[in-house]
């Protein structure tokens, strides 16, 4: 055996493992799920087996009965196989029925779980590109091959497929081994040797033609399923970032770009209708193989079952009964083999969502528990921490060594990509520093459980979102909520006019923020933003992060929730990011941030007599704000 035909087969081996490993983790989520499922589809099966089987046995004492004109047997047996077809009959309609609605549900649990995953990966893991090609992928898997009803479905039918072809094969052989009691040449063709050849010979070739047939078709069906993925990822943007992005209509329309959008839409939505041509024609064919290679097999089955009657190897009655079961054996055996072969087909799609439900957290998770402490007195340290964001090379933050002191408020600003935002994301550990460490009350923080310490920060970040429910939702992120303390965050966030107008509309905290279409409705950019800090308030946490604050805010607005920062803050440890230098004049300290370097550090004051990049920032703005008339900005 030469050195590539070694590693073929070593790489087939390890694909049968990797299949193996993949069903054994479907069915274990399948039990995870809804633990009766399986055990329901198993009894569903074997009920199968019992409306093709029993009335291929019970017919033969009926038809003994009218041929000897035993009128008593023939009516005994006859109403005997109509009565149990009958129940058999119902009992199985009924729980297919039930095994649908339950598939459903499984379909529906299993769905949540995966959209559920992204949601539970640390920030890191989620905003890795691998990361999101791989929830896509598994998305797209599970509602094209994925669905796990229709599989448990095939893999328990493939079960039934093999003990019917052990029943029929059984059945046959006393058909085919039986030997012709006449002369002729009729009595040539019934001979065992001879019967049993052209049987399974022909049974072996309909199966040859029909495997390599739908090998090609399967082949063909997995190419168009990664087209497929593309274009319905491709399409999904369209539809939910563009046309459904209603705010940007006017760009649309000032740029005449909807021609251009127009095309794009055509063309996206021509290929997913050519990929369902092709899906349905590749099915059309799958189809017409069975019916072709099942018609032939049946023709041959009342042939030798007949030729045996007429040759007196087996008896009249038993015609009907013989016939079937050879017809069966075919039809079991390519059921058996088409189903293996689309359960074989599926495995990959469930290796996608396997692997994707796999995926591991980035960040480690300590154990010691987070002190919870009511004078939220924490004191935050960074020891020479330098960072580089995945799959870059260029250093975002270098050698930084700071201390956030208890209780104060600092504020970090810098210019544009200066490093304050990634200076805050490594603050709350959403990154791991590439370099260095960072300590929590003097312990690093990767010690410490990863979700506790989440809990410690309330955070507005700049690109904070609203979603499409209820106000008070958005600010308590829960739907049990404290109606009393949700109504005081947004009164200290300045938003108690608006709160008043909603309620003399009739909804007050239950109204909706935005469209599950997408946007915001009602709200203007600042009280937007005022939900966000009012949320942020709701949190509680020791540490309040707020990154541009007051950005969608005009200054007046601007002015007045800095009038009310010490309400807002009360005594929590505070981080300003802003490119709005007023918010400093707030601040006991203040750290500029200039590539990603502190290149000073100091309170207001300091600062400007330093005359350094702080007093070049502030004067450009403090220009602006004196003539605007907003002089309360510029001198407290």
């Amino acid at each position: 055996m030469s050195q590539a035909e070694k590693v073929n087969k070593a790489s087939k081996k390890d694909e049968r493992k990797k299949a193996w490993q993949t069903l054994l983790w479907v069915l274990r989520e399948v039990h995870t799920l809804k633990r009766s499922y399986t055990p329901l589809v198993l009894i569903n099966t074997l009920l199968n087996l019992a409306t093709i089987y029993v009335p291929i046995l019970l017919i033969a004492p009926v038809l003994e009965g009218f041929i000897s004109k035993n009128w008593q047997k023939a009516w005994t047996w006859g109403l005997t196989l109509v009565g149990l077809s009958i129940a058999l009959n119902l009992l199985k309609d009924f729980l297919s029925r039930y095994l649908k609605i339950q598939g459903s549900d499984l379909h529906e649990a299993f769905s949540a779980k995966i959209h559920e995953k992204p949601m539970t990966l640390d920030y890191p893991s989620s905003q890795d590109n691998d990361a999101k090609n791989a929830f896509q992928r598994a998305f797209q898997s599970m509602n094209y091959e994925g669905y796990f009803n229709e599989f448990i479905g095939q893999l328990f039918t493939l079960l039934g497929d093999l003990l019917s072809l052990i029943t029929s094969v059984s059945l046959s052989a006393v058909l085919l081994l039986s030997s012709p009691k006449t002369e002729g040449w009729l009595s040539v063709i019934a001979q065992p040797w001879l019967a049993t050849t052209v049987t399974v010979g022909l049974v072996i070739l309909l199966s040859l033609l029909t495997k390599k047939s739908n090998d090609q078709l399967a082949i063909q069906r997995k190419r168009y399923h990664d087209e497929h993925i593309t274009v319905e990822t491709d399409l999904n943007y369209i539809v939910m970032q563009v046309l459904l992005s209603h705010g940007n209509y006017a760009l649309y329309q000032v740029y005449n770009m909807i021609p251009m959008i127009a095309a794009w839409y055509k063309e996206k939505s021509k290929a997913l209708t050519d990929f369902l041509l092709k899906a349905n024609i590749i099915i059309k064919r799958e189809i017409l193989n069975k019916d072709i290679s099942g018609f032939v097999f049946t023709l041959m089955a009342w042939f030798v079952a007949g030729v045996k009657v007429m040759t007196n190897a087996v008896p009249l009655a038993m015609v009907v009964t013989y016939a079937n079961s050879l017809i069966q054996v075919s039809k079991s055996w390519l059921s058996f083999s088409e189903n293996l072969a689309t359960i074989t087909r599926r495995v990959p799609y469930y290796q996608d969502i396997q692997n994707y439900m796999a995926k591991e957290n980035a960040l480690e998770t300590g154990t010691i528990p987070v002190e919870k402490r009511r004078d939220h007195e924490v004191l935050l340290t960074m020891e020479n921490v330098s960072f580089k964001y995945p799959g870059s090379d260029k250093w975002a933050l270098r050698n930084v060594n700071v201390t956030l002191d208890m209780k104060k408020r600092h504020a970090v600003v810098g210019l544009n990509g200066a490093g304050k935002t990634t200076f805050v994301l490594l603050l709350c550990r959403l990154y791991d520093p590439t370099e260095g460490r960072i300590l929590l009350n003097g312990v690093d923080i990767r010690k410490y459980n990863y979700q506790e310490y989440l809990r410690l920060f309330s955070a507005v970040f700049q690109d904070f979102q609203l979603f499409a429910f209820p106000v008070a939702e958005n600010v308590a992120c829960d739907v049990d909520y404290d109606e009393a303390r949700v109504r005081a965050c947004l009164e200290m966030a300045g938003f108690s006019e608006r709160l008043a107008e909603l309620e003399e509309e009739g909804k007050g905290l239950e109204t909706e923020v935005a469209s599950f279409l997408g946007g915001v409705m009602h709200f203007s950019g600042g009280e937007q933003q005022k939900m966000a800090i009012a949320r942020a308030l709701y949190n509680q946490g020791s540490v309040m992060i707020l990154d541009e604050p007051t950005a969608a805010l005009d200054p007046i607005s601007e002015a007045d929730i800095y009038a009310h920062l010490n309400e807002i803050i009360e005594e929590k440890t505070t981080v300003f990011i802003s490119h709005r230098m007023s918010s400093c004049r707030f601040c006991s300290d203040i750290i500029v941030f200039n590539e990603g370097e502190i290149v000073e550090r100091g309170e207001h004051n300091s600062l400007l007599a330093q005359g350094g990049l702080y007093a070049e920032m502030w004067a450009a703005q403090a220009k602006y704000y004196l003539e605007q008339g907003h002089v309360s900005l510029v001198e407290g």
